[in-house]
């Protein structure tokens, strides 16, 4: 039991706050980025009649039934575009396969993407040539 000064040792290894923070600035900076929602028909199917509208958040198109108008990105879930009488149009993302649309003067409407019955089978035929390209 001495008076001394407590020496520190350096075991030669990485501290684990450096660790730490080099984890965190990987997952900050090198992260997945979020991706737009492909394109698609999507159709509120609670209304009568059907009402539905093409969507093409990649390539910022809509047409939302009163022909093609640029859509506008305020982020990858928030769109914006306007119509004809320069009304804002609010189109939010809510899933992959579901939007919300708000017009103006009214009610914000659910709309769900509508299945092609050949993008299954587009899909399973692409898959199936990237499968066999493993194993030739």
């Amino acid at each position: 039991m001495g008076n001394g000064p407590v020496k520190k040792k350096f075991t030669g290894g990485i501290p684990v706050s450096l660790i730490i923070f080099n984890c965190y600035a990987n997952f900050i900076f090198c992260g997945l980025k979020p991706v737009p929602p492909p394109e698609g028909k999507f159709c509120d199917i609670w209304h009568k009649p059907v009402d539905c509208v093409e969507l093409d958040f990649r390539k910022g198109v809509c047409d939302l039934g009163f022909g093609p108008v640029p859509l506008r990105m305020n982020s990858v879930v928030n769109y914006l575009t306007e119509t004809a009488d320069r009304k804002k149009i609010i189109v939010e993302v809510l899933h992959e396969h579901r939007v919300k649309i708000t017009y103006p003067d009214s009610e914000p409407r659910l709309f769900i993407k509508t299945r092609d019955k050949d993008e299954r089978k587009r899909r399973w035929e692409k898959a199936k040539e990237e499968w066999n390209g493993f194993f030739e």
